[in-house]
């Protein structure tokens, strides 16, 4: 029935788009070829809580390899359509799903109308959270990132855009639906969100941006885990680049009528390019604060990495990975593992391309 719903939505739009000329399509892709190993067996790194399984001393190929398809359908000065499918490990699966399938209405005075499954734009690079060819690290802090696992929703959102002296401003309003499998505690579990509304704000300047938003899911629950409840997820962030310097940092924090899944989070991340070269580090902290979490210690990450755009479609990266006390990062986990865990090194390759 969602999937129904969305198609509804975006034929809706396609039909009411008559164009003299007929409509014009623009088909994309972008994916990742990635490998990871650890140096324990003890436990399975996985990059978010959707992955029902991750690597160990073998070698996976499967933590970051993804692939996706993008077809835009413009019919004419105001009415669009996008869909993107996705293959990647994700809920129990490596088949395609729709991540995004929507039919847009551009609006007078700065105004753009959607309707259908759409990007959730929970963090600064929601758009591009897939591409890993956009991002100069290697994959995204989990720290962060992996809090919120559904990474796009079925309804309809409204956008305004306008500028102010030097600055770009771009506000997203989102209701709608949303829903993801977890896999928590070595079992499957299912996060609902039937009632979502998120406000998304983006400024713009020179080298310069920052995004403030926060996201409610009224009657959220983790099936079989956790009671229905109103989750808040609130974050913010700033990113400065001239080209050379890049340097980005978020903080999210949860909190929810139950208290059951609460935490902070943030992360910081640098880097510095040489021409096709480009080191990075990166540091973040997960804090458990929940009645889920009693007693469990912060999450920390360092990482640090190395980027080369060998063409221009096609970059190659490096990463290496010290975690300490990363339970939520991890799943089969041993006995001894989760009564004390150890610092593990996270060893990643991985070439990001576009087409």
């Amino acid at each position: 029935m969602r999937r129904l719903a969305i198609c509804v939505a975006v034929a809706a739009l396609c039909g009411a788009a008559g164009a003299a000329d007929g409509p014009e399509f623009k088909f994309s892709g972008f994916g990742t070829v990635g490998a990871v190993k650890t140096d324990t067996d003890e436990a399975q790194y996985r990059a978010n809580l959707r992955q029902n399984k991750g690597a160990d001393k073998s070698v996976d190929f499967g933590v970051d390899s993804l692939l996706g398809l993008q077809g835009d359908v413009k019919f004419n000065d105001t009415f669009s359509a996008v869909g993107q499918l996705l293959t990647s490990r994700r809920d129990g699966s490596d088949g395609p799903v729709i991540e995004w399938l929507y039919g847009q209405a551009q609006l007078p005075a700065g105004f753009k109308l959607k309707l259908g499954r759409m990007v959730l734009p929970t963090f600064m690079i929601s758009d591009s959270r897939s591409v890993g060819y956009a991002a100069h690290w290697l994959r995204a802090p989990a720290d962060v990132y992996g809090l919120y696992p559904s990474s796009s929703f079925d309804g309809g959102q409204l956008q305004y855009g306008t500028t102010l002296g030097a600055v770009n401003l771009t506000a997203q309003l989102s209701a709608g639906t949303a829903k993801s499998k977890l896999f928590v505690n070595n079992a499957y579990m299912e996060l609902k969100a039937p009632r979502l509304l998120s406000l998304n704000l983006v400024a713009e300047a020179g080298n310069w941006s920052m995004r403030l938003g926060q996201t409610q899911a009224y009657d959220s629950e983790v099936e079989g885990l956790a009671p229905k409840t109103r989750d808040t997820f609130s974050g913010i962030g700033a990113q400065y680049d001239n080209g050379t310097l890049l340097v980005m940092s978020e903080y999210a924090t949860r909190r929810q009528g139950n208290s059951f899944f609460e935490s902070d989070s943030w992360y910081a991340s640098a880097g510095w390019r040489f021409g096709a070269w480009m080191p990075y580090a990166t540091v973040s902290r997960y804090t458990p604060k929940g009645l889920f979490f009693m007693g469990a210690p912060d999450n920390k990450l360092t990482a640090v990495g190395l980027r080369w755009d060998l063409m221009k479609n096609v970059a190659l990266k490096f990463q290496a990975d010290a975690v300490r006390n990363g339970t939520v990062n991890f799943l089969s986990s041993s006995p001894s593992f989760l009564a004390s865990p150890p610092t593990v090194h996270v060893y990643s390759v991985a070439a990001d391309f576009v087409f």
